[in-house]
C-alpha cells in the first residue's frame, strides 16, 4: 500500500484521495470559492410548488410517487423566500421545479417576484413548454424569470409525442418560438435553454435538433442534451446513451443543492423523488440548520470515504452527468481516486 501523506485541514487532517475530492468538488459547484464555503449555505434550490403534471414520460417518476401534497402554501413560501434572502449573496440559483410542471402552479409569477424582492440573483425554472402560451409567458419575464429551460426532446411528431406523452409537438414548438420572442422583447437579459434529453429514440436527431434551435437563440442562450438516467436505479429500462462516470465520483447534490417539495419535506437529493432518506422539513426546521444537520454531515463523509453504496440510490446515480469538458476533466479525476490512499 502506497505511504498516505496528510493534508491539513481546520479540524483534521485528510488524504490526498479526499483533497483531490474536494478540488473536483470545488470547481464544479463554485470554482470561486473554498471548498469549505461550500457548507455555508446551499448554493443551489429545487423547489417544488406543485406536485403534479400534465404530461406522462416514460423516463419521469410521477407513476411511482407515494407522497401528495399538490401545491406549496404562500405562507410555507414565505418562509423559504425570507431565508434564502438572507443569504442571496451565495446562492448561485433557485428553481422554481421539481418534478412535476411548474406551469400548473397560477402563483408561479408571484413566487418569481417574491424572490427577486428577497434579492435572488437567477430565478429559473424548468418546462414541458405546453402551457407556456401567450398569457402566461407575459406575466413570468415581468416577474423577473431570470432563467427557462424548454424541455423538447425531439422535432420529430411520432418521437416526440411518444417521449412526452400527453403533448402535442406543434403546440410545444409554437410556444417556444413564441416565447423567444416574447424574452427578447420584454426582458432580453433572460437565458433560455433548450434541453434534449437523449436517449435511444431520440439521440440520432441531435444533429438537425441542435441546428434548428441555435438559428434561433441569442448569444448567451443554450442548446443542449442530457443523458437519460434511472433515476438512482429505481426505475427500469431506463440505461444511459452514453457512458457516465459520475457514481464513481462524491455527489455534487450534497455539498451544492437542496431540493424542498411543496409539503416542506427536504429529501437527501433530487433522485429521492419519494423522501426514502429524509433530511427534514423547513416547516420545523430552518435551512441552514437541516443543511449543517448530523444527518447531511454524514452522508457527505460516507461519499468523500468511496462508500456511496451505502445507500442504493446513489450506487449507479449519474443525474449529474452531462455531455460536457467535465466529463474529461471527471475522467481524470476518477482515475487519481482510484488509489484510495
Amino acid at each position: 500500500m502506497a505511504k498516505t501523506e496528510s493534508v491539513p485541514t481546520a479540524n483534521r487532517e485528510i488524504s490526498p484521495a479526499e483533497a483531490r475530492s474536494r478540488e473536483y468538488l470545488r470547481r464544479r459547484i463554485s470554482p470561486d470559492e473554498d471548498f469549505e464555503a461550500l457548507l455555508g449555505f446551499p448554493r443551489f434550490f429545487e423547489i417544488e410548488t406543485v406536485n403534479t403534471c400534465n404530461a406522462r414520460c416514460p423516463m419521469c417518476t410521477i407513476e411511482s410517487w407515494t407522497r401528495h401534497s399538490p401545491v406549496m402554501s404562500m405562507d410555507l413560501f414565505t418562509k423559504i423566500a425570507d431565508e434564502i434572502g438572507e443569504y442571496a449573496g451565495q446562492v448561485h440559483r433557485v428553481s422554481l421545479f421539481k418534478d412535476g410542471e411548474p406551469l400548473l402552479d397560477k402563483k408561479l409569477h408571484l413566487r418569481i417576484a417574491l424572490l427577486k424582492e428577497r434579492g435572488v440573483e437567477n430565478v429559473a425554472i424548468h418546462t414541458n413548454v405546453s402551457l407556456l402560451d401567450e398569457k402566461r409567458a407575459p406575466a413570468l419575464l415581468e416577474a423577473g424569470l431570470d432563467e427557462i429551460t424548454l424541455s423538447i426532446d425531439s422535432l420529430d411528431k411520432e418521437i416526440f409525442e411518444e417521449i412526452r406523452e400527453g403533448l402535442s409537438l406543434e403546440v410545444v414548438l409554437e410556444n417556444a418560438v413564441k416565447f423567444i420572442e416574447l424574452r427578447n422583447r420584454i426582458r432580453p437579459q433572460a437565458e433560455i435553454k433548450i434541453r434534449m434529453i437523449k436517449q435511444d429514440s431520440n439521440k440520432d436527431g441531435w444533429d438537425a435538433y441542435e441546428a434548428f434551435w441555435q438559428d434561433k437563440l441569442a448569444p448567451h442562450d443554450r442548446c443542449f442534451s442530457h443523458n437519460i438516467h434511472n433515476w438512482g436505479g429505481q426505475l427500469e429500462g431506463h440505461n444511459s446513451v452514453v457512458e457516465s462516470l459520475q457514481p464513481q465520483l462524491p455527489c455534487l447534490s450534497l455539498w451544492s443543492a437542496m431540493v424542498i417539495f411543496a409539503n416542506g419535506d427536504v429529501p437527501m437529493c433530487t433522485v429521492d423523488f419519494n423522501n426514502t432518506h429524509p433530511t427534514g422539513s423547513v416547516v420545523e426546521s430552518s435551512i441552514k440548520e437541516l443543511w449543517d444537520s448530523p444527518v447531511m454531515t454524514e452522508r457527505r463523509q460516507i461519499h468523500m470515504e468511496h462508500r456511496r453504496g451505502v445507500f442504493p440510490n446513489c450506487r449507479t446515480c449519474n443525474v449529474w452527468n452531462e455531455p460536457s469538458d467535465w466529463e474529461k476533466r471527471s475522467d481524470e479525476y476518477v482515475k487519481q481516486l482510484s488509489d484510495k490512499t
